[in-house]
């Protein structure tokens, strides 16, 4: 699943970029020719949106979501084990809901034909951000699962052992 980390990195990195020189140039124009760019702030916000969600996958699968570290030190290894498993469960289930509530949301307002006022765009294709974020992650999340059943290492991505050893 190497080509899907490399996508969503790609993605969050031109995301990043983008919203980056949005945001410069519409904070040029604002401070030094007293204009801006009408869509700049819409643009900027959902760009956001969109990084966040992906950045949730990318963080599942590198291993870096904030945790409560200490509480493995207090048990034995294969206790460790069994409690990141059922962690990784729990937090399927969450993910598998925040794609069903989601999806609904990215439907009705696909129906409802929604449009953001400054960018005149579906509002549908921002909220697809949810379910997609959310589908991404159960992917890192079910793959994280296999290796912790079989006795392997939890994290699907060796660069998150390289962050961990940071400290």
């Amino acid at each position: 699943m190497k080509w899907l980390g490399k996508i969503e990195e790609g993605l969050l990195g031109l995301g990043l970029i983008s919203v980056t020189i949005v945001l410069m140039i519409n904070v040029i124009l604002r401070y030094l020719f007293n204009s801006s760019i009408v869509w700049a702030e819409e643009y900027i916000r959902y760009g956001m949106i969109w990084i966040t969600f992906v950045g949730a996958s990318v963080c599942f699968r590198r291993g870096v979501h904030v945790g409560v570290e200490f509480i493995f030190t207090l048990i034995p290894r294969q206790a460790t084990r069994l409690l990141r498993l059922l962690l990784t469960l729990l937090s399927i289930v969450f993910m598998a809901l925040l794609f069903k509530y989601g999806l609904d949301l990215t439907l009705f307002s696909f129906d409802t034909n929604q449009i953001s006022a400054a960018l005149q765009i579906p509002l549908g294709w921002i909220y697809m951000a949810i379910p997609a974020g959310a589908l991404l992650s159960i992917i890192h999340l079910l793959i994280i699962s296999i290796q912790l059943i079989k006795g392997g290492e939890e994290r699907e991505d060796e660069s998150a052992q390289n962050l961990t050893n940071l400290g």
